[in-house]
């Protein structure tokens, strides 16, 4: 329950200052409302019991003045209905039902859950960090696509739809709510038409500080109309302000429809980052959709690229420099010369020349293209860029020390309140990334005597020392550190998955150092521990079982080191499938190992999906890419010559171009 809603419930009264009838009764015989949560554009949220089996539930029943149009109820509950079966995915948070009450209201249900909307959090920051918005939000963009794959667009984008659950991990876990709602609403109205978000009545559904200005003038809609709404979402997150706000609803319609957004100035941001950001920003704010990007996955692919690309990368690659051909002219079938086509009218040339034409394009040219990948390395960590401070890193630390130096004074350097001081410092340089200045506390810390109940456990704080060393490649010091805690953690009442970080580090240290029986046997420890949770953290699980099929691998153990990369794989695919790095690497490890036992057919389907997932997420010149790419040219050239030959002319034309 957010805090927004909780404010809402006192003396169970609704907006309009009127006790709630429904609080306190059965609804149907099927629910106790116990309390009512509060109001949106949507609906009334009520909280409740279920009475057929006990479990805590969310009610909101959809505002009377927006299903006074619906023709057909009965039919309006059956789509509800549909949707609550038809819609899934890890970042959509949906209704588990829908049905019409006995007075003809219409409601909705949803499981209970323990969460922050992104309206909530920003009211109380003002704006968030960009590096965090972009976590965010590819996040909310895989919602997207995860509807989209079930046949629905959102059509109702807003921070109060954005929703954080309070999952204890320190990391935002992102759902969207009201999914596809709107668009139910639209067609089954008796106007039927996507003006009716603002009713005769001047009544809103959907704020229209984030209608796409195709919404706000009645035209069909499409994907693109999502993401100019996500594009006015991202613009508030980051500025604390909409980037269109006329004093009534018809002239923030204007603005949406013919003003251009405001240049995002923040002092206290990286610029260049802030530039890239814009950018992305501005492409989904393009009033034409045309000139919008023109699908989330496009999207979600500069967010990927923005924070890690350097800068002629990024102006060669970002989605936001690009023309994009028209949706209406792909529908048309207008599109670009195909390379089947070039290929066709080529082929006479082509086969005269064939074998000098496979010397002159051999793998040798086009790995000088791509930085060099050493696949002995394909699972250590190698990426360690310091993080950007905390907002408000510099006061706050000023506060932490001013804090400890006077505990110091007034308890002594032994005391538990110096200990708890010692923590906050900390854990402000830990979450910061500035390991030196953490590790220095923690070794203060562990001087401490034995008998002073500290923040942390001791099994804790070699964790914490452990990774901190580990972050500034200090791998004897990690070693020894991480070690210290495993064995303390056998100990301590700590729970199994406590293990997983320090033996994460030990692992990845064991990898990197060619030990590869240790590292076996740490990657099979911490595989017997993801294992037993992996419902619960699926990336862990998969994760661990690349890991651990990469040491197998680079023991000549194929077989075994196939069995494991393809449970992670096959776990990845069925915990929905995400594009990212992860799953670029392990679709290469296991080519690796395909190409190994000489299934050579199979490997070529592999290394071809290796190869777009690592363009997405690591982008086209990548060292991964270019590795991925090499390998997969050789499978086609054994498998499907023509094929390779394509490839390598595909490639030789981009260069020339």
């Amino acid at each position: 329950m957010t805090d927004q809603e909780k404010s809402l419930k006192a003396n169970d009264l609704s907006l309009f200052g009127e006790a709630d009838p429904l609080v306190g009764k059965s609804l149907d015989g099927r629910f106790d409302i116990l309390d009512c949560l509060g109001e949106g554009s949507l609906s009334i949220a009520y909280e409740a019991v279920d009475k057929s089996t006990g479990r805590a539930v969310i009610l909101k029943k959809v505002h009377k003045h927006l299903v006074e149009g619906v023709r057909n109820l009965k039919k309006f509950e059956q789509k509800l209905k549909q949707l609550s079966t038809t819609l899934k995915g890890s970042n959509v948070c949906n209704y588990s039902d829908a049905f019409i009450a006995s007075d003809g209201s219409i409601f909705l249900v949803m499981d209970s859950l323990s969460f922050e909307s992104l309206e909530d959090l920003l009211s109380k920051s003002g704006h968030i960090s960009i590096e965090r918005a972009v976590n965010l939000f590819k996040q909310v963009i895989l919602g997207l696509e995860q509807g989209e794959s079930c046949g629905y667009q959102h059509r109702d984008l807003k921070p109060s739809n954005i929703i954080i659950l309070n999952n204890e991990q320190f990391v935002d876990d992102v759902r969207l709510v009201d999914f596809g709602i709107a668009r139910i609403l639209a067609e089954e109205s008796e106007h039927n038409k996507s003006a009716q978000y603002i009713t005769h009545s001047q009544e809103v559904f959907g704020s229209p500080l984030y209608l796409s200005p195709e919404q706000c003038t009645g035209k069909r809609l499409d994907q693109r109309s999502d993401i100019y709404s996500l594009g006015c979402v991202m613009y508030e997150t980051i500025t604390g302000k909409p980037p269109f706000v006329g004093k009534n609803v018809l002239e923030t319609a204007y603005k949406h429809m013919n003003e251009p957004p405001r240049e995002i100035e923040l002092e206290d941001a990286d610029q260049n980052l802030l530039a890239r950001f814009q950018a992305v920003v501005f492409k989904c704010l393009a009033k034409e959709p045309d000139e919008r990007y023109q699908n989330v996955s496009d999207l979600k692919t500069d967010l990927n690229l923005m924070l890690v690309a350097q800068s002629d990368e990024w102006e060669a690659q970002a989605r936001a420099f690009q023309i994009s051909l028209p949706l209406r002219k792909r529908r048309l079938g207008i599109v670009p010369i195909s390379s089947e086509l070039v290929l066709f009218l080529l082929l006479t040339m082509i086969l005269i020349g064939v074998p000098v034409f496979w010397v002159t394009t051999s793998f040798g040219s086009t790995e000088s293209k791509y930085p060099p990948f050493n696949n002995e390395l394909l699972w250590v960590v190698q990426n360690k860029s310091e993080k950007p401070d905390l907002e408000g890193y510099g006061p706050r630390r000023e506060a932490a020390i001013d804090a400890l130096e006077l505990v110091r004074e007034e308890q002594g350097p032994e005391s538990e309140e110096y200990a708890k001081a010692l923590g906050s410092l900390i854990e402000l340089y830990y979450s910061s990334g500035h390991w030196k200045e953490a590790e220095d506390k923690i070794r203060e810390l562990l001087k401490l005597p034995e008998t002073v109940v500290g923040p942390f456990s001791p099994a804790q704080a070699y964790q914490a020392l452990g990774y901190v060393c580990f972050m500034q490649d200090k791998f004897d010091d990690a070693e020894k550190a991480c070690l210290e805690a495993v064995s303390r953690m056998e100990t301590e009442s700590l729970q199994q998955k406590s293990k997983v970080q320090p033996l994460r580090v030990l692992g990845d240290i064991y990898a990197r150092r060619g030990d590869l029986e240790k590292g076996r046997t740490t990657y099979d420890k911490l595989f017997n521990i993801v294992d037993a949770t992996k419902e619960t953290d699926p990336g862990d699980y998969a994760d661990t079982a690349s890991k651990l099929a990469d040491v197998y691998r680079r023991m000549g153990k194929y077989q075994e080191s196939e069995r494991f990369y393809r449970l992670g794989i096959d776990w990845w695919r069925s915990h929905g499938k995400i594009e990212s790095a992860y799953a670029a690497k392990s679709l290469y490890g296991l080519g690796l190992v395909l190409t190994a036992q000489n299934k050579y057919d199979e490997s070529e389907a592999i290394y071809k999906e290796a190869l777009e997932m690592s363009k997405a997420t690591r982008g086209a010149r990548s060292g991964l890419t270019g590795a991925i790419r090499k390998r997969y040219v050789e499978a086609l050239w054994r498998a499907k010559p023509w094929e390779a030959l394509k490839l390598q002319l595909s490639e030789g034309n981009k260069e020339s171009g």
